[in-house]
């Protein structure tokens, strides 16, 4: 008889510790989807705010170069500079963090058109650029998406070559990241 309600016991047992387990996952399931969601109207809502700068100048220099240039600000960058509109070499922003020298090459592409990322031709024009220059440092930033062959071209770069490519979505991402710690800090000032 202790024999039976020992196992009858480890059957509770383990019957509690399935329902709990799955308890837990359609909870941890639920707050995925509910951050996936969160993610996507960000991506959306962000992404659509830039579309504000589209074909427009400021001073005879893109509007989303400067928008770009101010995030480089944001992010600790120095002496950020917008190259002007006609004959930039190749380089859209020149900035500076920690001693080293940036180039920074900025796209404005709807990400909603099929085939509209930006591809290797546009990483080999900014990386053509650093050597004539010798900058070893450079940013590609879009609100599109990068190709298979821009990725990789990227990637097996020369090691003193580095350049990081900053798609919509780690643009969204990061400018969620910056104004979560802006607003907490803005409120703190004027409360």
């Amino acid at each position: 008889m202790s024999i039976l309600a020992g196992m009858f016991s480890i059957l509770v047992f383990l019957l509690l510790t399935d329902t709990v387990y799955r308890i837990i996952t359609k909870e941890r399931n639920y707050q995925l989807e509910k951050a996936k969601l969160k993610i996507e109207v960000a991506k959306i809502v962000l992404k659509e705010e830039f579309y504000r700068f589209k074909n427009k100048l400021i001073d005879n220099k893109d509007a989303f170069e400067i928008y770009c240039g101010n995030l480089l600000k944001a992010l600790n960058f120095e002496n950020v500079q917008v190259t002007e509109l006609v004959g930039d070499g190749g380089k859209d922003i020149i900035a500076y963090k920690d001693g080293e020298k940036y180039y920074v090459e900025c796209k404005l592409w709807d990400w909603e058109i099929e085939n509209n990322s930006v591809g290797r031709p546009v990483v080999q024009k900014l990386v053509g650029a650093m050597v004539k220059d010798k900058v070893k440092r450079g940013f590609i930033i879009t609100t599109s998406y990068f190709t298979a062959e821009a990725l990789e071209y990227a990637s097996n770069l020369p090691e003193e070559i580095k350049i990081e490519l900053i798609d919509g979505d780690k643009l969204v991402k990061l400018l969620t990241d910056l104004r979560k710690e802006w607003i907490p800090e803005i409120i703190h000032t004027f409360s």
